[in-house]
């Protein structure tokens, strides 16, 4: 199945925006934490998705450049587009306090 790229650029744009909302609100959220009712695993996996995140920011930055690159050079489809999710993962301290 082929996307036009034009959907492609749209779609990766609104995820990587979406991703740096999740970073924006989840360091809100990590300064009113309290860190010491964590356990020490807690901390270090909540820890964890900082560079987590900032490699998805960064992929998807490269990947906008990637289909930027492609349009400019008259491509019109991709095979798909890679999507980026800015959810906490299951073992980390977000997810825990989120669910109780």
């Amino acid at each position: 199945m082929t996307m036009d790229i034009c959907d492609a650029l749209s779609v990766a744009l609104t995820d990587v925006a979406r991703l740096e909302r999740f970073v924006s609100r989840r360091e809100r959220f990590l300064e009113a934490l309290d860190w010491s009712l964590l356990t020490e695993e807690q901390a270090r996996e909540s820890s964890m998705l900082d560079g987590l995140l900032e490699e998805d920011i960064n992929d998807g930055h490269a990947y906008i450049c990637w289909l930027q690159e492609r349009a400019a050079e008259d491509v019109t489809t991709v095979p798909g587009v890679l999507r980026f999710a800015p959810h906490p993962r299951p073992w980390h301290a977000e997810w825990i306090t989120l669910a109780a």
